[in-house]
Parts: structure tokens; C-alpha cells; sequence
């Protein structure tokens, strides 16, 4: 899989999957994500056993991590889950975290593509994201891709500081997303997706 790209102001980037190996390189990415970025995420990314035992998840077939790496450091990490339960399977929920010098430089973007075609290869039809009510950011650059909200859960989850948050459940069909995608980089390949 590994892939080279080019961000609009030339940087280059390549695309991976990400492996066991990767886990040094992951530490230090999710280390220096800002408090506020680490606040929101579902499990407490600076633990290393924690890290772990997500990436043994890789095992079973149904989690999928890609990253942005620029040389052998990780500026971008994306992944995919899949349900366990056979009357979800054409589900994925879909995560992007990007470092903060590139943020809004188009790495997250490049990576919900890869995601797009991964949920293509995967037989998902459609995926979903989850975030917490002051996650505005990421909510409206999910609706920009082509998300639509689906529910509010109110103090549904705890945020790393142990507030209780409301859960925002957006979902967007694979298909339709991708035309979204379109809107940015043009016609894209999409058959080379499977």
C-alpha cells in the first residue's frame, strides 16, 4: 500500500499502513497531539500498553490503521473498525487525528480517501463517526465531507478529564462520500479502490 503524496503546498507525504513496528512512531505522534486534541478521544493515547493493545486488535481483521509519515515520522494516523456482529458488517466507524502543523494542509482529507477505498475493499457501504459535543471542528469538516447528524446522546461519555459529554453519531454512505472527495481532488479512480 504504501503510497507517495503530495500536500497542496508540496510537502510530501507517504501513505501506509501501520504495523506493530510503528509503535515508537505512534507514541511519540499521539505524545505530542495538544491536550485539547487528546481530550476527546475515547482511550488515553499516551499510555503505551494501552497503544498496544489496540494495535493487537489489528490481529482479528477487523481494525485497520493507516498513517501520513514524513520520513519516519507519523504526521497523520487513520483507522477503521469494523463490528464484530455479522448484521453490521456493512458498517465501519472511521477516526482521522493529524499533528497540528498539518492540520487544514489537506493530510486528513488524503486520508479519509485511503479510508474511503479501504471501506470499498472492506464491503462497507456505510461508516459512521463519532464526537463529543465541543468537537465543532471536526463535526463541521465532517458535514463539509458529506456526513449527516444521525443522533445526539446527552452525557453520554467521558472526556479524558472525566466530564461527561454528549455524543454526536454522524454516519454518510461510502458511495456518496466519495463524491465529496471528488469536490476537492477531481475525478478520482474509485475502481482502483477494489
Amino acid at each position: 500500500m504504501p503510497k507517495s503524496i503530495k500536500l497542496s503546498d508540496a510537502t510530501e507525504l507517504t501513505i501506509r499502513d501501520i504495523s506493530k513496528k510503528d509503535i515508537d512512531a505512534l507514541m511519540n505522534f499521539f505524545c505530542g497531539l495538544n491536550a485539547e486534541d487528546r481530550r476527546y478521544l475515547r482511550i488515553d493515547v499516551t499510555n503505551r500498553k494501552t497503544v498496544e493493545q489496540r494495535l493487537n486488535l489489528m490481529d482479528f481483521g477487523y481494525h485497520f490503521r493507516i498513517g501520513a509519515f514524513q520520513g519516519d515520522t507519523l504526521v497523520a494516523e487513520g483507522s477503521l473498525e469494523l463490528p464484530f456482529e455479522e448484521w453490521r458488517r456493512n458498517q465501519g466507524e472511521i477516526r482521522v487525528l493529524v499533528s497540528g502543523p498539518f492540520q487544514r494542509r489537506g493530510a486528513g482529507m488524503l486520508l479519509m480517501k485511503e479510508l474511503y477505498c479501504l471501506s470499498l475493499r472492506q464491503k462497507v457501504d456505510t461508516v459512521v463517526i463519532w464526537t463529543m459535543k465541543p468537537q465543532v471542528g471536526a463535526q463541521n469538516l465532517a458535514r463539509k465531507m458529506g456526513f449527516h447528524d444521525v443522533s445526539i446522546l446527552p452525557d453520554y461519555v467521558r472526556d479524558q478529564d472525566g466530564v461527561m459529554q454528549d455524543l454526536f453519531i454522524m454516519k454518510g454512505g461510502v458511495k456518496a462520500l466519495m463524491k465529496e472527495i471528488e469536490k476537492y481532488y477531481g475525478e478520482l479512480d474509485w475502481q482502483s479502490c477494489l
